[in-house]
């Protein structure tokens, strides 16, 4: 259907623009003495509103005949003899509207026939307009498909990527888990019973909400409190968890184990490498137009120094930046006895 026949406002505006061109008409019209405007307007307005809805008939020739693929000659050919039949049409509705209105204005037939002229050029120059405004029209179609489109494939890929990269989490995780229960079940098979069922509960919180797009903060850190209950068995004492979380972002949306590789990392290389072990602090805050969330830990500083980053920092960084965009950061902070990761987000 019509662009301009399926929008109301649209409708309103384009019959609004031809009701002021039949007043300009109008004014063509006039002659002193004999007519006012009412009278002249009476006699436009009517033929000029028929060929408005003419006009629109344009939009089936140019969807045929697109710029970008047809021939120009073709092209021109085609719409200056429409323009002229068209033409014609409204010069004929003009002297049915003089007749039709002769009672009411006087000498109405005498001006149409003295501007007929005038009236077949306009109304073929304003067919093209039309033609022109139809081309501009396919223009933004064409353009907001394509940008539709665009957002579709893009948010396609977004979804697949996300997928991926937290299908690149649970086996490592799973692996680290299974290989401590292996080395348990030998030297403290109690440990080890209590270990396997930590693990199933971690796993049917993760397989609750992992398959949604995002969960919550306060989700997010209790799957980060579970794995850590499972990595207390293996720690012991040394492990001590401290959270500071600001309770206006404990509903803020993020990707499904988001902080879990940053806790295994703060975990498998600051603490575990340490004699008297440590604290893993959480924090999250919101900062403006900004939620911060940090993962800190102690390191050893005699460890040994290491070049880029590893899998889960890129993971982390590939997953902020393809969930909240370019707005969204990972701030690194290594210091002799301290890491931090940072999580920078939109809000």
């Amino acid at each position: 259907m019509h662009p301009v026949l399926t929008n109301r406002r649209r409708l309103a505006l384009y019959l609004f623009t031809w009701t002021l061109l039949a007043i300009l008409i109008a004014l063509l019209l006039i002659e002193p003495g004999r007519r006012g405007i009412p009278p002249a307007v009476l006699l436009t307005l009517p033929p000029t509103l028929l060929y408005a809805f003419a006009c629109l008939a344009a939009w089936y020739p140019v969807r045929a005949m697109p710029l970008e693929r047809a021939n120009a000659w073709t092209m021109l050919v085609s719409h200056a003899f429409a323009a002229m039949v068209l033409s014609s049409v409204w010069l004929t509705l003009f002297r049915y509207s003089a007749r039709i209105s002769s009672p009411y204005v006087e000498g109405g037939e005498s001006a149409v026939t003295n501007h007929s002229a005038a009236l077949f050029v306009t109304g073929a120059l304003l067919y093209l307009l039309a033609v022109a405004f139809h081309y501009l029209l396919v223009a933004i179609e064409r353009a907001a498909r394509v940008e539709k489109q665009e957002i579709e494939v893009r948010m396609l890929a977004r979804e697949a990527e996300l997928k991926t990269l937290k299908a690149q989490i649970d086996p490592h995780f799973l692996y680290n888990s299974l290989n401590a229960i292996s080395a348990l079940c030998g030297s403290n098979p109690a440990t080890a019973r209590t270990l396997t069922t930590l693990l199933a509960e971690y796993l049917r919180k993760s397989l609750r909400t992992g398959s949604a797009e995002s969960i919550t903060l306060s989700e997010e850190l209790e799957l980060a409190s579970s794995y850590l209950a499972i990595e207390r068995i293996r720690f012991g004492p040394r492990l001590e968890l401290a959270q500071e979380i600001d309770e206006s972002v404990r509903g803020f949306r993020v990707p499904p184990l988001l902080l879990q590789p940053l806790v295994e990392n703060a975990v498998k290389h600051g603490i575990a490498q340490l004699v008297d072990g440590g604290t893993l602090q959480i924090t999250a805050a919101r900062k403006g137009a900004r939620v911060r969330i940090s993962v800190e830990n102690r390191c050893d500083p005699d460890r040994v120094e290491q070049h880029g980053q590893g899998i889960g920092l890129q993971n982390t960084r590939r997953r902020v930046e393809t969930f909240y965009g370019p707005a969204a950061r990972v701030e690194i902070v290594e210091e002799p006895a301290h890491f931090r990761v940072a999580l920078v987000l939109p809000a």
